[in-house]
């Protein structure tokens, strides 16, 4: 059996369990999926390196598991620091621009302000240390005290989710 299909082979035999596991182990959703994505991609970065077999699939993802939530409980007092009130005077808009374009921006930062509300805390500060403070990925995720994959995918999911709604916004409008 091909090493990609023996991957989606376990995967569908394991994913509901796993990441109920997982959901019953961490607060919220979010940080499940972060979690779970994790266990599978070391679990796949291990088929792809090993010569030797790995014997009970769901015995070693659940081992896995363990190790990630282990890690992720370990860096819980850092993400409790690094979540301290972001102070009130905190903007994203240049000065610099022209009024016009400037009132533009603002409102529809705004707009994005309020969207940005509805996401979890930890998905909001990533999101704002990356585009307010311009701080690398590396450096969100150590200051965070989780992984830069976590980083990327909050990223990704939080500006999806953005998006889809700003564009749902604007067609209501039309």
């Amino acid at each position: 059996m091909e090493q990609n299909e023996r991957f989606d082979l376990i995967y569908s035999e394991t994913r509901d369990d796993l990441l109920r596991y997982l959901m019953l182990r961490t607060n919220g959703a979010p940080e499940a999926e972060d979690l779970f994505q994790e266990v599978y991609r070391r679990f796949y970065a291990r088929l792809a390196r090993s010569v030797l077999p790995i014997l009970d699939p769901r015995r070693y993802l659940f081992s896995v598991a363990k190790k990630v939530l282990a890690g992720y409980y370990r860096t819980a007092a850092k993400r409790k620091e690094a979540e301290q009130p972001l102070p009130e005077d905190f903007d994203l808009v240049s000065e610099d621009e022209p009024l016009d374009e400037r009132l533009l921006r603002e409102e529809r930062m705004d707009e994005v302000w309020r969207l940005l509300e509805r996401e979890p805390e930890l998905s909001r500060r990533v999101f704002l240390l990356f585009y307010g403070c311009d701080q690398s990925q590396k450096e969100i995720a150590a200051s965070l005290g989780i992984t830069e994959e976590a980083v990327r995918q909050r990223l990704y999911r939080t500006r999806g989710r953005i998006r889809d709604l700003l564009e749902h916004r604007e067609q209501e409008r039309s």
